[in-house]
């Protein structure tokens, strides 16, 4: 018997066909740590909706959100879907050493319905028409379909309604961009469904990173994600970017292809500017592109302009 390590394990969970959600009850209130894509279209939640989020507001009313024994507890779907108003999930105990389980592992309980949809081997095209109406909707609310954050479009018009007000004000504008390190590669050794995990992994992590109501985090690109913030100042910003740049390496994604490291990690680039006069919308984003220099290993960092 051969031993598989926690990416191939993970990798599994992902791309499982059978919807499966994972709580930790170890914390004050217990919340959700994980969820793969079958749950993610089964119940039209994203996944940086869900983890994170109190376990006991994902329930149907009036269920016990006690995990004291194996049971079943039914789970309230995103409207937005038009899927069945809950899932049922089997509640499975998980243990990271003997004693009280940490975590508790939620796999969709099989009904009626979804039992002859397998037995017609028509569950896959569910999950696609499914898959396919997620994406539909995210696109037409300005959320980009693999992260659940906003895309570039929706990022766009936001830029251009602060880089107006801050004109008015005459207040500097700063926009920062995190290019995943051979992102190409790395989709092609691991598939679709892999790489769409990195960045939902690395896109929570920026989110956890960001300070105030007021920046704004964005999918800009195929393999960028950009941040805008009103902070100017030089060293704070490296300090800032760097940081954020630390904490997606500290993922540990294993990555075999990188010419950067054996894990997954991201350059950046910083520009700022005050808008009128010379300065323009593209020239900001010209400028934050050009400050992304490669990085020769994860302690080195980007440029600000």
């Amino acid at each position: 018997m051969f031993n598989l390590n926690r990416s191939v394990l993970r990798q599994a969970l992902d791309l499982s066909p059978v919807a499966t959600i994972i709580v930790d009850t170890r914390k004050p209130v217990a919340e959700v740590v994980y969820a793969n894509q079958a749950f993610e279209a089964m119940s039209g939640f994203d996944v940086a909706e869900l983890v994170g989020h109190r376990w006991d507001r994902l329930l149907v009313d009036g269920q016990s959100n006690e995990f004291d024994c194996e049971r079943v507890m039914n789970i309230l779907c995103h409207h937005r879907l038009g899927v069945s108003d809950h899932i049922s999930l089997n509640m499975l105990p998980l243990f990271d050493q003997p004693g009280v389980p940490r975590f508790w592992m939620g796999v969709e309980r099989p009904t009626l319905e979804t039992a002859a949809i397998a037995a017609d081997n028509d569950r896959d095209a569910l999950l696609a028409v499914l898959r396919d109406a997620r994406v539909h909707l995210r696109r037409l609310d300005g959320r980009d379909s693999a992260t659940g954050i906003l895309n570039r479009r929706a990022f766009d018009d936001i830029l251009e309604r602060d880089w107006v007000l801050a004109e008015r004000d005459q207040r500097p504008i700063t926009l920062m961009l995190f290019k995943v390190d051979s992102f190409d590669e790395y989709r092609q050794i691991f598939g679709r469904h892999a790489a769409d995990a990195c960045l939902q992994k690395i896109a929570h992590s920026i989110t956890g990173s960001l300070r105030r109501a007021s920046d704004l985090l964005a999918r800009f690109a195929d393999d960028q994600f950009s941040v805008l913030v009103t902070q100017s100042d030089e060293a704070k910003l490296q300090e800032f970017s760097a940081s954020i740049a630390a904490k997606i390496r500290g993922l540990s994604i294993h990555h075999p292809r990188s010419t950067v490291d054996r894990f997954i990690t991201v350059s950046f680039g910083i520009a700022t500017a005050v808008p009128g006069g010379a300065d323009t919308i593209d020239t900001l984003i010209e400028k934050a592109t050009s400050a992304i220099a490669p990085r020769l290993n994860h302690d080195t960092s980007a440029g600000v302009i």
